[in-house]
């Protein structure tokens, strides 16, 4: 029978290859822990939806960054390998899940024997890691803001727009009748938003801007050893779930409001089509936030996940400014 596993590292004698469950915030979370040598920095991976957890497809990206760093993946609360059905919708909030990040922090320092971490967050997931970084900046290097969410409203809005934008430019009248007859955000239902971003993916602004989600997310799911064929369908589930139990408190987010300064050093890594986060937002709060060090990276040939459409420059970036942040 095919159990949950992650392959070794060959030729590291001190590496690290654990897929394990643990109690954080009273209950049974994921973890995927991955590096050449343990005593390497450690680097945890916040991801995106809510509920777009990727233990089941985050090694398959993150290899070359295991060289350099321990890489952690977490299913966060109600996704993925982390979502159950006795998990209470009311434990499904902001707050609770920055607490949570804060406890993993705290035991992956003390395990590794380490006094901080690297901190990187994407989509979704760089609201749990900006809170994070300015409640306990103690605890990290530094953050990696991979197409930081702002404002979900206007994120809507401007994603709109692009979307209808371009269905009038290329002719779609398909494309334009659906848009028009979906009309302008807010939206009450999940299948509005599907039909919103299927013409932001064919518009290239969607999570990839020229590849399919088949190609560089189901297959690489489907092709892991991290999940069994059970744990792809509680993946879909947990999605679910976890759109609709924060979806409200997202919608009434807005970090220009909430962070005006964090003690650590912060990259913005955005995708030059990216209209599933519009840059431009995250740019507002770029100019607006303090840090010790900023930094803005533009992946020229992605929309909202370089980490993955250009994973070579990607990897490439994140060890050039870890190295300039050396002194920090």
């Amino acid at each position: 029978m095919f159990t949950r596993r992650t392959p070794i590292i060959e030729n590291a004698p001190n590496q690290i290859a654990s897929l394990e469950k643990q109690l954080i915030g009273g209950v049974e979370q994921w973890l995927l822990i991955r590096g050449h040598d343990r005593n390497n920095p450690i680097l945890l991976w916040i991801h995106g939806g809510p509920g777009g957890a990727q233990i089941g497809f985050g090694r398959q990206y993150s290899s070359d960054l295991e060289k350099d760093f321990v890489v952690v993946n977490w299913d966060q609360r109600g996704a993925g390998l982390s979502y159950a059905k006795t998990i209470s919708k009311n434990s499904m909030t902001i707050d609770r899940m920055v607490d949570d990040l804060i406890e993993i922090v705290q035991g992956l320092c003390r395990r590794f024997h380490q006094q901080k971490i690297y901190l990187l967050g994407h989509s979704w997931g760089t609201i749990l890691a900006l809170f994070a970084v300015k409640r306990h900046p103690e605890l990290f290097h530094g953050y990696f803001a991979i197409s930081q969410v702002v404002n979900m409203r206007e994120n809507e809005r401007i994603s709109y727009e692009f979307a209808l934008r371009s269905a009038k430019d290329t002719s779609n009248t398909k494309a334009f009748s659906q848009l028009s007859e979906l009309g302008p955000p807010p939206w009450n239902k999940l299948s509005h938003d599907h039909v919103h971003n299927k013409w932001l993916q064919k518009f290239g602004g969607g999570i990839f801007h020229d590849g399919n989600v088949m190609n560089l997310l189901i297959k690489p799911l489907m092709r892991g050893s991290e999940y069994r064929f059970f744990d792809i369908i509680k993946w879909t589930r947990g999605q679910l779930f976890s759109m609709n139990a924060l979806q409200k408190e997202l919608l009434e987010l807005d970090l220009l409001n909430e962070v005006e300064e964090i003690k650590v050093p912060i990259a913005f890594c955005c995708g030059r089509y990216d209209y599933t986060a519009p840059s431009e937002l995250a740019e507002g709060l770029y100019k607006a936030i303090q840090a010790p060090d900023k930094r803005w990276v533009w992946f020229e040939n992605s929309a909202h996940s370089p980490i993955i459409e250009e994973q070579d420059l990607f990897v490439q970036s994140i060890r050039n400014t870890v190295s300039e942040w050396q002194s920090y």
